[in-house]
């Protein structure tokens, strides 16, 4: 498996769950420093797919499927509304916008992308919207 922080950047091979965290908490600090969020990507040797948005106590989770047809996710949130919006930027480059019914608390997060890591397929830890 391997992590994608920056669209310039070579994607980095994961050895470990403890090497995925260091990556997300340097991914999170970049982010932090930079005044903004991140979306960073996993991607499994399948083809499946898991991004996670980092630099906050909140995050939403998306996942697709290595055949990159629907179904498509997000992460459910506890929220039915919309707003406010979180915005960020997707692998530190490109403007995105999530509903707050994506939003989750980065330790929820965070317990799906080890799961993901563990199992390369859609993690059950946690709830899913079809998007």
């Amino acid at each position: 498996m391997e992590i994608i922080f920056r669209e310039k950047e070579p994607a980095i091979e994961l050895h470990g769950l403890t090497h995925l965290d260091q990556l997300i908490d340097a991914a999170a600090k970049q982010a932090k420093d930079q005044g903004i969020l991140s979306i960073i990507c996993l991607n499994a040797d399948n083809g499946n797919s898991l991004s996670i948005v980092v630099g906050s106590d909140e995050t939403v989770l998306s996942f697709t499927y290595g055949h990159q047809d629907p179904p498509y996710y997000a992460s459910k949130g506890e929220s039915d509304i919309d707003e406010p919006i979180m915005t960020c930027y997707f692998l530190f480059e490109h403007y995105t916008e999530f509903s707050r019914k994506q939003v989750i608390h980065i330790t929820i997060g965070l317990m799906a992308v080890h799961e993901f890591y563990q199992s390369i397929t859609l993690p059950t830890s946690i709830e899913w919207i079809e998007v």
